[in-house]
């Protein structure tokens, strides 16, 4: 059921053709305060998500619900700067998001008084250390972060061991990398990468560096580029490397040595937001049995649900070196690492007039 109708308008029947196209015209204009039916939204969604999860999973909910649903898609940092400069959860025009996806825990447990609680009935199948215990956020999936490299460039002698190795030489320009101010899933990387580094010199200048101060947009192309061998190497999620190694392709991955981080992201209702119901609805929809299985099986990613199992082959979370790091301490240390990362390149602009 759409949240807005437009009124229906009743014409004379008979009037004259000048008549008629006065009101035909002034039809066309939108009455004050009110949008066109075919612009208007049921749910208005801001998410930090790749397009390659986020749009599958929009289009699957306003198949099955046959809601409008208008997507704002934007980074972590432009999120954070909206709600430290106390702007607030508003987008385009000023519309009110009602919901934000994608968003890791870290920030949306840091965030939670712009957050509406909420307890999804799916509460009781999500994995105990993935929940929140006032129902501000609900955990929509875990990504834990590998190093994956290509089989056909990277000998076996040279098989990265860990956060460490994308600073080595013989991979400068090789490493394959999405510029952390624009993707969460990098911002929390390179913290982790921070954390855990006890080698000599700035783990970020000299990441910078090797990467000779460029970067990629997308986790896609980060994946795209090791296979086709632009890269040598390069940080993504476990679930993206294990699926293409299952395909046969020439990649393979290491979890880092230091450790790694397994990064839950979830989704929030805007507190106030004007579509509570809808905004319920879609919550819902991502934490579902159903939602969960195509999280694993087509986007390649580990389902939050205990009765949802990984892609064949991934050890369970369990086994896995992971870095101790609380939520407080994860998100603060991404914050400071975006700030640092940004005077990094800064410097390198002005150095290099660019």
């Amino acid at each position: 059921m759409r949240l807005f109708d437009s009124t229906r308008k009743r014409w004379p029947a008979v009037c004259t053709l000048s008549l008629i196209c006065c009101i035909l015209l002034s039809s066309c204009q939108p009455e004050t305060g009110e949008q066109p039916m075919n612009s208007q939204a049921d749910l208005v969604v801001y998410s930090v998500q790749e397009k390659g999860i986020c749009e599958p999973i929009v289009k699957e909910f306003e198949e099955r619900t046959g809601l409008n649903v208008k997507v704002e898609n934007g980074s972590l940092e432009e999120l954070l700067r909206k709600l430290e400069d106390g702007i607030g959860p508003y987008g385009d025009e000023g519309e009110v998001w009602d919901v934000v996806f994608g968003v890791g825990i870290e920030t949306l447990e840091e965030k939670k008084e712009y957050w509406q609680a909420y307890e999804s009935p799916e509460v009781p199948a999500i994995v105990g250390a993935f929940r929140c215990e006032d129902h501000k956020w609900t955990s929509f999936s875990a990504c834990p972060l590998v190093i994956m490299y290509n089989t056909n460039v990277v000998t076996y002698r040279e098989v990265p061991a860990g956060w460490a190795s994308l600073l080595e030489p013989r991979w400068k320009g090789r490493v394959a990398f999405v510029d952390p101010g624009m993707s969460d899933i990098y911002s929390s990387a390179l913290a982790t990468a921070v954390y855990t580094y006890r080698g000599e010199g700035d783990y970020m200048k000299q990441l910078a560096d090797n990467l000779e101060y460029g970067s990629l947009s997308s986790l896609s192309e980060v994946n795209s580029g090791i296979l086709d061998g632009r890269y040598s190497l390069g940080v993504t999620i476990e679930g993206a490397a294990q699926a293409l190694r299952l395909r046969g392709a020439d990649v393979d991955y290491i979890y880092p040595k230091e450790g790694t981080t397994v990064l839950p992201d979830g989704t929030a209702i805007v507190d106030g937001c004007p579509h509570p119901e809808a905004a319920r609805r879609f919550l819902d929809f991502t934490v579902s049995k159903d939602t969960q299985r195509i999280l694993v099986s087509d986007l390649n990613r580990r389902s939050v649900r205990m009765d949802v199992p990984p892609l064949p082959g991934l050890f369970p979370v369990s086994r896995l070196s992971i870095i101790d790091m609380d939520l407080k301490g994860l998100s603060g240390e991404k914050k400071e690492i975006l700030k640092q990362w940004n005077k990094v390149l800064n410097v390198y602009k002005r150095r290099t007039g660019g």
